[in-house]
């Protein structure tokens, strides 16, 4: 496939430029909390890494979908399928960050599906093809173009009523948008109404495996249809799936967890990233799947009849992924060899131990790992740890560095009583920055918390 060149065309009148289209996770988007969070984070890094001075904090989202059906929803679904595509805008009052920093940002966030350049809105079809025209939205594809060697194809899409002939075929289907389809019958009419757009196109049409994707979008919120190319697609994070990995432990982190806890924490390339309770390394694959050449260690109690080293060695390797500097056996919150062991790590090259850019994980939760509930939370216990690590002069994280995790918290249980203690925050130097929680079923949730080492 051809890498299209970007450009930036005129934003249209009274409408944000860009569209966003989440993912579904197939269990009532039960991952909807960490989409602009991830995001946020995700494009922070970017803008770290290319040295800009703008702040990702000032990205809003605008619902573009609104229910209208007639069917009830519950109100998690209807949050979903209000929220299933919005608008990403930035406040007015300060500079919006360049479009190729936050391209680079969504192609790594595992929670975004697509996300569109809009070119034209109009009252009607007819109308999208002038306005396109003029605002040179497509001059890439058109003679003298950068892309007139690529390909396209065009697709209509249409939420809300659908046409009879075409309400008839979906019937019985569970739809994620409620009426939401391909539609023929406006395809057909589209592709009439924009044939003074089209027919300027030397680029050639190709309908399985297109360079640049047009779309028409009616029925978004305003009503007016909307004329937009895709401009990238997320991540492919299924290559990083449980059962696609050669090392297999019994609660393995699935891959939108893993890429928002690396997200949140800002992971860019040249970066050590250490995970404490690393288990089969999720984390340290997703992290290494976003920033290639950041270095990774592993700390994991179990030993290899139970979480076998090799396999997971294999599993970055067979992936095409840097492996590990690291995986190490033992328990990184009572013995301080351990950690000891991971700063030495990655201090090779530096003559001395080294504290890391980042600490990321998921701990093992004292539910599933069939401890009582008077014990110390394992999060609490590692900032124990890092605070005698801070008071003997062999910090475990660079200051300004991110501390980021899962704390599980059950129906009998707050978040403040499974959360590490202001005072252990203080001892280890570290300071919350953000929580945001995920709930798994009716009786336990986890909470993604967010520190900054401070001191």
């Amino acid at each position: 496939a051809i890498e299209l060149v970007v450009e930036n065309p005129s934003p249209p009148e009274g409408g944000p430029e860009l569209l966003i289209h989440w993912k579904g996770d197939h269990k009532d988007d039960y991952s909807i909390q960490f989409r602009h969070m991830e995001f946020r984070g995700a494009l922070s890094a970017v803008l770290q890494q290319q040295h800009l001075s703008e702040s990702a904090d000032r990205v809003q989202f605008i619902n573009a979908m609104e229910y209208v059906g007639s069917v009830d929803l519950p109100q998690l679904k209807l949050t979903a399928f209000n929220e299933a595509m919005q608008y990403i805008s930035f406040s007015p009052d300060h500079s919006i960050p360049p479009l190729d920093a936050v391209l680079e940002a969504a192609k790594r966030c595992s929670l975004i599906h697509s996300i569109y350049q809009i070119v034209a809105r109009a009252e009607n079809y007819e109308d999208l093809a002038p306005i396109a025209i003029d605002n040179g939205g497509f001059e890439d594809l058109m003679e003298g173009g950068d892309n007139v060697k690529s390909t396209w194809c065009f697709r209509a899409r249409v939420y809300g009523e659908l046409p009879e002939e075409e309400e008839e075929r979906e019937e019985g289907k569970d739809i994620r948008y409620g009426g939401r389809a391909r539609s023929m019958t406006a395809e057909s009419e589209a592709l009439n109404a924009l044939k003074p757009l089209l027919i300027k196109f030397k680029a050639r049409v190709n309908l399985k495996e297109p360079d640049c994707k047009i779309y028409i979008f009616d029925g978004l919120k305003g009503g007016k249809p909307v004329l937009a190319r895709r401009l990238m697609t997320g991540p492919q994070i299924s290559i990083m799936n449980p059962n696609t990995r050669i090392c297999v432990t019994n609660t393995p982190l699935c891959p939108i967890a893993a890429f928002s806890l690396c997200n949140v924490a800002q992971v860019q390339n040249g970066q050590t990233i250490l995970d404490p309770f690393a288990g089969s390394c999720a984390t340290l694959i997703a992290a290494t799947m976003i920033a290639p050449d950041c270095q990774t260690v592993g700390i994991e109690i179990a030993h290899d009849g139970i979480v076998n080293r090799d396999d997971i060695r294999q599993d970055f390797s067979t992936r095409n992924l840097k492996e590990p500097v690291a995986l190490i056996e033992g328990d990184s919150t009572n013995t301080e060899t351990v950690r000891d062991s991971a700063r030495n790590a990655i201090g090779e090259n530096q003559q001395q131990p080294q504290p890391f850019d980042a600490i990321i994980t998921d701990p093992p939760y004292g539910i599933r790992e069939s401890k009582s509930s008077k014990t110390i939370p394992p999060l609490s216990e590692l900032f124990i740890a890092m605070g005698k690590d801070k008071e003997n002069g062999k910090p475990l994280l660079k200051v300004g560095g991110k501390l980021v995790a899962f704390v599980p918290v059950s129906e009998e249980e707050t978040l403040e009583e499974t959360m590490p203690s202001e005072e252990l925050c203080k001892e280890a130097g570290l300071e919350l920055k953000a929580v945001k929680e995920q709930p798994l079923n009716d009786k336990l949730s986890r909470w993604l918390v967010s520190y900054t080492c401070v001191d």
